[in-house]
């Protein structure tokens, strides 16, 4: 017998957004500056590590974006949205390539209730690939949940915990969906 799985959000309320670093191949400063955004410790020290990285140090154009990234992730962190975005930006522009600042700027669209373009985001950051992909699965799954896309939203919560086990914020959103299962072709 086939069966049709339909999913019933049981609260609407997403989670924040997460954004995510970049791993950069620089060394000194910019390498620091990747250590502060990853461990999300100091993160006033943190940008004064990358700005100081990205006006005095000759990085290559991927080292720059990843920095601005990084820098991107602290400043997220300190509640500076607009700065953030404009870093997320910068590195976008700078390598077009990297998946982590398309995600990050997609966290940052979330947060400004502008899900569809952060789904856009997100997606095109998955595609390229990325350092963590659980979070950008988090995130497009909570964007998902606030399109009322509560089917794929659901999958990808499921993909988080496939990728990352026990990973506690889709643990958390995952309580909030009941899964039924109906004969295939049957009301719903």
């Amino acid at each position: 017998m086939k069966v049709r799985i339909s999913l019933i959000l049981a609260a609407a309320l997403a989670g924040p957004a997460l954004a995510q670093t970049v791993v950069s191949h620089g060394v000194g400063l910019s390498h620091d500056c990747y250590l502060y955004a990853r461990t999300a410790r100091d993160a006033r020290s943190g940008v004064e590590t990358c700005s100081k990285a990205l006006s005095d140090e000759p990085l290559t154009a991927r080292d720059k974006a990843a920095t601005h990234d990084n820098r991107g992730v602290m400043l997220d962190a300190m509640g500076k949205t607009d700065e953030a975005a404009a870093d997320f930006q910068r590195a976008i522009v700078l390598d077009p390539s990297l998946g982590d600042p398309h995600v990050n700027m997609g966290s940052v669209l979330i947060k400004q209730r502008r899900y569809a373009e952060a789904l856009d985001s997100i997606n095109k950051g998955l595609a390229l690939g990325m350092s963590f992909p659980h979070v950008g699965y988090y995130d497009r799954a909570l964007a998902e949940e606030m399109l009322g896309q509560y089917k794929e939203a659901y999958y990808d919560f499921k993909k988080v915990l496939e990728l990352q086990p026990g990973y506690a914020g889709a643990e958390e959103r995952l309580k909030d969906f009941i899964v039924t299962t109906k004969p295939a072709g049957g009301s719903t």
